[in-house]
């Protein structure tokens, strides 16, 4: 609950992040390696009938090989996958395929998200 006049401010990701993880791991294999994420328009319809502001910011980090770039998301606690994770250890041939499948600019890995900031008021 929050008091008239009070903001709740959240973000979340959205459709269209990881891009690169999801590119490199269907060449790897063809199971989900990483949680799907709700299209912006979803989100904001389950805020119809509120009054919010919200913004989409993409946000790259660069890494100068793929596991690291997968450490980082175990880093922020991202590895949780909500369905159909294998419970199989990655291999080194799996790594080797990974990182030569994963997209990079002038050597470097990126890894992007699509955040979803958002702030509801109570009037």
């Amino acid at each position: 609950m929050v008091r008239p006049g009070g903001v709740v401010a959240f973000t979340t990701l959205v459709q269209g992040s990881l891009p690169e993880l999801h590119q490199a791991w269907q060449v790897v294999d063809e199971r989900p390696h990483a949680n799907r994420f709700l299209p912006p328009d979803k989100i904001e319809q389950s805020l119809n009938g509120l009054h919010y502001q919200h913004h989409i910011q993409p946000i790259t980090l660069w890494f100068d090989d793929a596991l690291s770039a997968m450490r980082s998301l175990k880093g922020i606690g991202a590895t949780h996958l909500h369905e159909g994770r294998d419970p199989r250890i990655l291999t080194r041939s799996q790594l080797q395929r990974l990182q030569l499948a994963w997209p990079q600019q002038q050597g470097r890995y990126p890894l992007t998200y699509h955040l979803f900031l958002g702030v509801i008021a109570r009037e």
